[in-house]
């Protein structure tokens, strides 16, 4: 008898576990596509710029693509990153660029300098101190790029490094 209540224990643990987990695989399908749908078109959001003001998806300039960068200034794909798209700012003078870190303003603010990418009109900085912009955007590594055409469309998303032609690219296919 006491075998019988082991295995009945057993089996009903081993079924308990099996379901818990199909629960989990099944929500976090269910939350990701929800998040696929989401980003789609540029979500409402709200951030705070490197001076301390607020900055929505209502402050984005109209008619013009949108590129949201994701960045840590530790990474040093984020290095090259900022490094080709300073080198190319001509090549962007109808595109802005949303740059967002989880660092500290200082910290943010000496890789803006290093890269001479302060005082330009269509970068904006953004701090994501309560980590808004990693869960609204799905944005779970570093860097992590979002790509939106004049129309607010999400034309590419995508994770790593992505150099300033790799953008010219995406752009120009979507002209």
């Amino acid at each position: 008898m006491n075998k019988r209540k082991v295995l009945f224990i057993i089996i009903l643990s081993i079924i308990s576990l099996i379901s818990y987990l199909g629960y989990n695989v099944i929500s976090k399908a269910k939350e990701k596509s929800q998040i696929a749908k989401q980003i789609q078109t540029i979500p409402k959001f709200e951030l705070q710029t490197l001076n301390s003001t607020s900055f929505s998806n209502t402050d984005l300039k109209q008619n013009t693509s949108t590129i949201f960068i994701y960045f840590n200034s530790d990474c040093d794909f984020c290095h090259h990153e900022a490094k080709s798209v300073s080198q190319n700012l001509k090549n962007f003078k109808n595109v802005q660029f949303i740059f967002v870190s989880f660092e500290e303003t200082e910290a943010i603010k000496k890789f803006v300098e290093l890269y001479k990418l302060d005082n330009q009109e269509n970068i904006i900085f953004l701090e994501d101190k309560k980590g808004v912009f990693s869960t609204t955007f799905n944005a779970n590594s570093i860097p992590y790029i979002l790509i939106y055409d004049k129309n607010n469309n999400l034309i590419k998303k995508h994770k790593g490094q992505l150099n300033a032609n790799g953008i010219l690219r995406v752009l120009n296919q979507n002209d």
